[in-house]
């Protein structure tokens, strides 16, 4: 059952990638209609400011022919086991995240990363379905991602060394969001995760998830910015001093043409794969972390069209 599963995601990864390959080489007729919106339905401002809100990714895409160079960071707890000693959490890494986001052409974008926990290395498929129109023609944005990951821990003692299925972990998700105005954004993300292998027998390898979240806009070049994961799971009901929601508060800052993101998580993994079903610390015992995304985008190839 577990290798069809394997198949079947992948499968459906491959069929992803190929139906997004024929919007590249020729424009389906519904695509074009939507990318011939008249004057009075012209698309919205974008929702939020970049492809992630803390943790979560947004329904913004890359844009096309532009590769976003990305690096994100958790440092160790700012309170319990952290304080001055450790600089509030400075002196150690949670996790780091090093990877590239290409935009293959407008609505489409393609990923590749390596993390620190778990040796994690990872894939994902973005595809930007709907733009929200000026005149609420259309009234929401939505984008819906695919991912594929894969730990790299060689642990001889361990269950990942014993088959290469178990190492193999996918998150599909939908992404709902509305720019209600100049200084309001929302979005709405219900997602699923499988993971091949779990250590306890009780846990679910099949979690069902929904996340929220907001940017709130109060200066020119300077916003609010808040997400949270809510995991329907009856292992973690049982288990609530041990599991608990990730929580992410940061702020953006905006300078230049660039955008900084400084924040505060409990969660110490980066990737939907990881922090979803693994997020152990809580932010009623002090177990927040400071972290932060860098990105850089690089124009490549044809211009985007705008």
């Amino acid at each position: 059952m577990q290798n069809l599963f394997v198949k079947s995601s992948f499968l459906f990864l491959t069929a992803f990638s190929f139906l997004i390959s024929l919007e590249v080489l020729a424009q389906d007729d519904l695509l074009a209609s939507l990318d011939s919106i008249p004057v009075k339905s012209a698309r919205a401002l974008p929702t939020f400011k970049t492809t992630r809100i803390v943790n979560s990714h947004s329904v913004e895409t890359v844009k096309a022919h532009h590769l976003d160079f990305r690096v994100t960071h958790h440092f160790g707890n700012a309170g319990v086991k952290g304080g001055g000693h450790t600089i509030f959490g400075l002196d150690n890494a949670s996790d780091i995240r090093i990877a590239f986001e290409y935009g293959v052409n407008e609505r489409l974008t393609v990923g590749a990363g390596r993390s620190k926990i778990g040796e994690m290395i990872d894939t994902y498929l973005k595809y930007r379905v709907l733009y929200q129109t000026e005149d609420n023609t259309v009234p929401v944005s939505l984008t819906v991602f695919a991912n594929a990951a894969m730990t790299a821990t060689d642990d001889i003692n361990g269950p990942y060394s014993s088959d290469f299925n178990n190492r193999l972990s996918y998150t599909y998700e939908v992404m709902i969001a509305r720019r209600f105005n100049n200084r309001l954004s929302w979005q709405l993300m219900p997602a699923f995760l499988h993971r091949n292998f779990v250590s306890n027998p009780r846990d679910e390898n099949d979690l069902f998830v929904l996340g929220t979240g907001v940017r709130l806009k109060l200066t020119k070049r300077f916003a609010l910015l808040a997400d949270y994961y809510l995991i329907f799971s009856g292992f973690r009901s049982e288990n609530k001093d041990l599991y608990f929601p990730p929580l992410g508060l940061g702020i953006e800052i905006e300078t230049g043409g660039h955008v900084f993101h400084l924040h505060f998580t409990n969660n110490p993994a980066i990737i939907e794969n990881s922090y979803l079903a693994n997020s152990t610390d809580s932010w009623a015992k002090g177990q927040f972390k400071f972290g932060f995304n860098i990105s850089r985008t690089f124009g490549i190839g044809k211009k985007s069209r705008m």
